[in-house]
């Protein structure tokens, strides 16, 4: 890797673009030092130097992803499914739910990173067929216990479903159009596509330049960090029509408590619904929300 006048010579994994990319943050949590996250100046994405090797990806994501979220977010224990199922499923479940109800087509649904299976679970109970597909043996034998059918990989099903969905799931992957167009090739002609990824542009770093944050959010195993652009860069080469939906996570408290401490919490302040309300819409109308959903229909 070449380095002249804060231009890289390298090559985006994305687009291709040779000539203009420039260094977005120097370490990568988890990995080595020589790992750093590079943007492409030109669709705009942002994108770990260099990826791990395939073989490392494949092991991790079937055996060791419980023990590097242990690291990472150690209130959540995810060596226990039963506790870690639970917990998911308050923190994640009352986000999902409001667009799941709104978008999703009656009949099947596959849920791509299905985990321990608390998506399905709630699709299950409201009349849907669900199957889902998750790497990880331990998570995928917990989401079967409750009657979901669950494949390794997706190059393991032959037949095609009402409605395709994943959550954060695309900025793990060495090839996100490749898996993209894989998720349409399982999802009927008119059927519905919906995915969440974190926003690169999010308040902590833009808004707030936050170094302790960053030095924690740019992951070794998030390998693109996407912003409205890039994603849609992506999207405009699918045969779909859709729509990015913006959403914001974290509210004041956490906010505060990552530019106090430099560390993840929330600060023990009083704050109304309504002024964490009244921030996290500010957050979403100025562009710096945490995290996109797209909601899209294969043509």
């Amino acid at each position: 890797m070449k380095v002249d006048n804060n231009i890289i010579q390298t090559i985006c994994p994305l687009c291709g673009n040779q000539s203009k990319i420039k260094e977005f943050h120097d370490k990568a949590w988890g990995g080595e030092e020589s790992d750093s996250f590079l943007q492409c100046m030109i669709c705009d994405v942002v994108f770990l130097h260099p990826f791990p090797e395939d073989e490392y990806l494949q092991d991790f994501y079937e055996n060791c992803f419980g023990t590097y979220m242990i690291e990472r977010s150690t209130e959540m224990k995810w060596n226990d499914l039963k506790t870690q199922y639970k917990k998911l499923s308050e923190r994640e479940m009352p986000l999902r739910k409001p667009i799941l109800n709104k978008y999703l087509l009656n009949g099947s649904v596959c849920d791509i990173g299905s985990s321990t299976g608390f998506t399905l679970d709630y699709l299950r109970n409201k009349g849907y067929k669900t199957f889902g597909i998750e790497p990880s043996f331990e998570h995928a034998k917990f989401a079967v216990k409750s009657g979901n059918k669950i494949f390794n990989s997706i190059k393991e099903i032959d037949f095609q479903f009402d409605n395709v969905i994943h959550f954060y799931v695309l900025e793990h992957l060495v090839d996100p159009k490749a898996f993209l167009f894989e998720c349409l090739s399982i999802l009927k002609p008119n059927g519905r596509f919906i995915f969440e990824i974190p926003n690169r542009n999010d308040a902590m770093f833009f808004l707030y330049d936050n170094s302790p944050y960053k030095d924690f959010i740019m992951q070794k195993m998030h390998l693109f960090y996407f912003s409205e652009k890039s994603i849609s860069n992506v999207l405009d080469k699918l045969p779909i029509n859709y729509k990015i939906i913006k959403g914001q996570r974290y509210g004041l408290k956490n906010h505060l408590h990552w530019l106090i401490n430099g560390k993840p919490g929330s600060l023990n302040l009083s704050t109304s619904k309504q002024t964490e309300k009244n921030y996290k819409d500010f957050l979403i109308k100025k562009g710096f929300n945490d995290y996109l959903i797209i909601v899209g229909t294969k043509k």
